[in-house]
Order: structure tokens, then C-alpha cells, then sequence
């Protein structure tokens, strides 16, 4: 048990520190070494892993990440990016909305709860990985989903973010207007600075007592919180948004980088009790429903932002908001020498983790309704 904990809570800082070091590819990204970590540990040593304590450490890394990500979001201040950053960020959403449904719709004989996985994809194509994996408690989805989708997303998103940094500006520009430098007056500064004062670890302390009050609003309204586990990611959500409001909570110090931590636990965590033999075994029907979510959603999008004129600057930034967060924003904004649409990006992304849970979580039950009643 001790030696999960210290697995689980002590590679997240090698993690970053690698991530940081520029030894590996940008692809490497901090969750992608944590998963990796993990499910090498979990399948080539099982012995070290007690899976109860990893379990436990996968749950409460998500409860206690998720308020310490949205206390940045800042809704006020990202709706005043009106115009087309938010409207093509909006064509996105739309887009992953159709094509996970239809991924859904396509694969129901094979992927029976792929309701689940058409919420999950949803948060991931809306907010990024932190809401694909809340949206996965919500949904009670196996612990594994999120695992393989986690994986085929490092395949087929990987491919995609490496297209949106070579040739995908000049194939856009086919058929999308260019970027003009006149609409865009948004500010320069980083949206996700953390400028406030305070004591070091008070956002995470009160991460904790957002956490403790969503989960026991669940037991009253329930009487059971494990089975209930929805309601207590939306209460999550609603409250971290609602202190968000505040700029004594939103400009913490510290925030995004110790929700980020709690969210690497969770990658941890949850690759310890990754099955090898079971990843062989289903991941290859869920690695080819992600594809055909991501491939629809991609090509909707394109035709979305031809209809209604987006630059392609902006439909190349607002994707990368939707599909990777704002770790990739500096990247694309630096691959397509457009450094005006860094702050708005950030803030693009922030606002998709905001609403993408409620998306995702709606987008399940829908496609669960529906498949129903074919």
C-alpha cells in the first residue's frame, strides 16, 4: 500500500521535470509519461501495485484536481472573447457533439455502452483530458476506458497535432480565409498567470473543501455517493465554476499547477490498475471508435468554419483548445507564427474545461436515450 502511494504521488515531479527538460518530444506530455509509468509498473511488476489504495488514490486525485482547474476559468472574462475565436471554438463543440454521436450510432452493435464512450470522447474533444476522465467517473465507466482512450487519443490525436504544426496552415488556406490582423484586439497577457497572494497550498486546501461539500450534498440528496457518482462531478463542477467568479479564488497562486499535480496522481493511479492483456483485447474496437469520433469531428469542423467564413488561424487554434487544452496553444500559435491568438486560445481552453463535463455528461445520457429507441 505505502509503495503505491509513493508511486502514484512521487513520479508526477519526474513527470514534469522531464516534460521541462525538452529531452523528449512535445508529445511526451506529463500525462502521457504518468499513464505510460503506471501501466508499465501495473503490468511488468503487479506485485507492487494494491489496487484497492490505487483505486482510492485515482478517485480522490480527480475530486481534488478538478476545482483547482476551474478556479482559473474566469467565465466572465473568457465570454468577452466574442467574435470568431469563440465562434469557431463554438463550430468545434458543435462538431464533436455530431461526431461522437454518429461514432456512437455506427459502432452500437459492437460497443454496447459506447453511450459512455460518446460522453467521454465528448469532454475530451470539448475540454481536454481532465473532463474525459471526470465524465468517465460520472458515467461509472469502466476504469479501463479511460485508459485506451487515453491511448488511441495519443495515436490519432498525435498524428492531428502533429498535422496542425506542418501542413495543415497551408492546406486550410485552400479554402478558408486568412487571418486578418485587425480582429484581433484581445489582451496579450497569459490568461492562466496566477498573480495572487496567499498561502502556498490554500488553493488545494480548498479544492478539499469544495470536494468534501460536493460529496456530501451527494450522500444527502442519495443516501450513496459511489453509485451516484454523476451528481457528484456536476456539484464539483457547478461550485469550482461558481468560486471561479471571484478573483481572490481565481487569481490563487498555484492553482493550475497543483490541480495539475493532483490530475497527474490520477494518470498514475490509474495505470497501476491497467490489465495489459485486457488494453490487447479491447483496445482496438475502442481505438477505432475514437478514430472515426476524431476524424468527424475534424472534417465537420472544416466544413462548419467554410460555411460560416472562419479564418483558418482561428479554426487551427480553437481545435487545439477543444482537443489538447492549453498545454499545445504556444506550440500551434508558434508553428503558424500567429502569437496574437496565444491569449485567446488559453482562454478557449479554459472555457471547454468549464462546459465540457455538462456537454459530455448530457451528450451520454442523449446517445443513451436514443440508441434506446433504435
Amino acid at each position: 500500500m505505502v509503495l503505491t502511494i509513493i508511486l502514484a504521488v512521487g513520479f508526477p515531479f519526474l513527470a514534469l521535470l522531464l516534460e521541462k527538460s525538452d529531452r523528449l518530444p512535445s508529445f511526451f506530455s506529463a500525462v502521457v509519461l504518468c499513464y505510460a509509468f503506471g501501466i508499465i509498473i501495473g503490468n511488468i511488476a503487479p506485485h507492487l501495485v494494491h489496487e484497492s489504495t490505487a483505486e482510492q488514490l485515482a478517485a480522490a486525485g480527480m475530486i481534488i484536481a478538478l476545482p483547482m482547474l476551474l478556479f482559473g476559468a474566469n467565465i466572465k472574462e473568457n465570454w468577452r472573447l466574442a467574435g470568431p475565436g469563440l465562434a469557431a471554438y463554438g463550430l468545434c463543440a458543435v462538431a464533436g457533439l455530431i461526431g461522437t454521436a454518429l461514432a456512437a450510432y455506427y459502432f452500437q452493435e459492437s460497443q454496447t455502452d459506447g453511450w459512455k464512450v460518446a460522453g467521454m470522447l465528448t469532454g475530451l474533444y470539448t475540454g481536454g483530458t481532465p473532463n474525459m476522465q471526470a465524465i468517465g467517473i460520472a458515467v461509472d465507466a469502466p476504469g479501463d476506458y479511460v485508459v485506451l482512450l487515453q491511448a488511441a487519443d495519443i495515436v490519432g490525436g498525435g498524428v492531428y497535432l502533429l498535422m496542425l504544426m506542418t501542413f495543415i496552415h497551408p492546406f486550410l488556406g485552400r479554402f478558408l480565409p486568412s487571418f486578418s490582423t485587425n480582429q484581433s484586439d484581445q489582451q496579450e497577457e497569459d490568461i492562466v498567470q496566477e498573480t495572487g497572494k496567499g498561502f502556498r497550498f490554500l488553493p488545494t486546501i480548498i479544492s478539499l473543501g469544495v470536494g468534501i461539500a460536493a460529496a456530501g450534498l451527494t450522500y444527502l440528496f442519495t443516501g450513496d455517493i459511489g453509485k451516484n457518482t454523476t451528481l457528484l462531478i456536476l456539484l464539483l463542477t457547478t461550485f469550482s465554476l461558481g468560486l471561479s467568479f471571484f478573483p481572490k479564488i481565481s487569481n490563487l497562486r498555484g492553482a493550475y499547477v497543483q490541480g495539475e499535480y493532483f490530475l497527474l496522481i490520477f494518470c498514475v493511479a490509474l495505470g497501476l490498475m491497467a490489465n495489459f492483456q485486457k488494453l490487447l483485447g479491447e483496445g482496438l474496437p475502442l481505438l477505432a471508435f475514437s478514430l472515426v469520433a476524431l476524424i468527424s469531428t475534424i472534417l465537420i469542423h472544416w466544413l462548419l468554419a467554410k460555411i460560416f467564413k472562419i479564418d483558418r488561424d482561428t479554426v487551427m487554434i480553437s481545435s487545439t483548445a477543444a482537443l489538447y487544452g492549453p498545454v499545445f496553444i504556444a506550440q500551434v500559435t508558434t508553428a503558424i507564427n500567429n502569437r496574437r491568438l496565444l491569449a485567446p486560445g488559453i482562454a478557449l481552453s479554459l472555457l471547454g474545461l468549464a462546459v465540457g463535463n455538462y456537454l459530455g455528461i448530457g451528450v451520454a445520457y442523449l446517445a443513451k436515450w436514443l440508441l434506446a429507441q433504435f
